[in-house]
């Protein structure tokens, strides 16, 4: 029998808080708003309360059946899929602008006026915090199969070097030269990585969550909320990849 989840108005709380959070997110960049800072906290908090109820009907009341998980495990492919799609709109505008390169931009690419940074400075070290935290996720899920505690160190561990990399790649928007209204480039740019760390966001939270219900036993060697949230990692972790040799090293070669 299909389990209904209760109503909730949780995910309309998230979903305004994320509304929040981009809307602000420009006007962080240009000056401090403490507007931006609300919108996180906020984000967190209703992020905590949905993510809450969500575990006391699988945990507590055992609504997760088998057929319940299928769902969930397709549902997550589906949108992992739906991700990579929407992400592949931004490769392909960027080699679109890159390869037809226009009297609007010098004849350049990046732009005349437009300088990329320097893909072995902040970016190289956002590359090896995600790819660490993507070996880390790996060791601990490992660790979690074969029932070893150790592996709660190493899901932290994950989740932090999540929170890193998002911290760096806000200094590194602070260090860039050019903004949003800067030709094609700034706007793909800024649209491209921004999507992505908006994702390194969920994807810490959701890690986070996961932590935090390992403190209390609730995670279990066949933990479904573990393996969906590695699969989410890795593709944010594969997003990062891509966008890092063409936007980064792609710019200055």
């Amino acid at each position: 029998m299909q389990y209904n989840t209760s109503n909730s108005l949780w995910p309309l709380y998230t979903s305004f808080s994320m509304f929040l959070l981009l809307l602000t997110f420009y006007y962080y960049l240009k000056t401090t708003s403490a507007l931006f800072d609300i919108s996180y906290i906020l984000l967190m908090i209703n992020s905590k309360f949905w993510f809450g109820d969500l575990i006391r009907e699988s945990f507590l009341k055992g609504t997760q059946n088998f057929l319940m998980q299928s769902s969930l495990k397709f549902g997550m492919i589906f949108f992992i899929v739906s991700e990579f799609f929407f992400f592949i709109s931004f490769f392909w505008s960027y080699f679109h602008f890159m390869f037809m390169q226009s009297g609007e931009v010098g004849m350049e690419w990046p732009p005349k006026g437009v300088y990329a940074i320097n893909c072995l400075s902040v970016p190289m070290l956002n590359s090896f915090l995600l790819l660490s935290s993507g070996v880390s996720l790996t060791v601990s899920h490992n660790m979690l199969l074969f029932e070893k505690k150790e592996f709660k160190f190493l899901l932290l561990m994950t989740a932090i070097l999540g929170v890193l990399f998002s911290y760096c790649q806000y200094w590194e928007y602070k260090m860039l030269d050019f903004l949003w209204s800067d030709s094609y480039y700034g706007s793909i740019f800024f649209l491209g990585t921004g999507f992505h760390g908006f994702h390194v966001i969920m994807g810490s939270l959701i890690l986070l969550t996961i932590w935090f219900r390992s403190l209390y036993f609730q995670i279990l060697t066949d933990s479904m909320m573990f393996e969906l949230g590695a699969w989410y990692w890795h593709f944010v972790d594969v997003i990062w990849m891509i966008l890092f040799i063409e936007f980064y090293w792609w710019s200055k070669h």
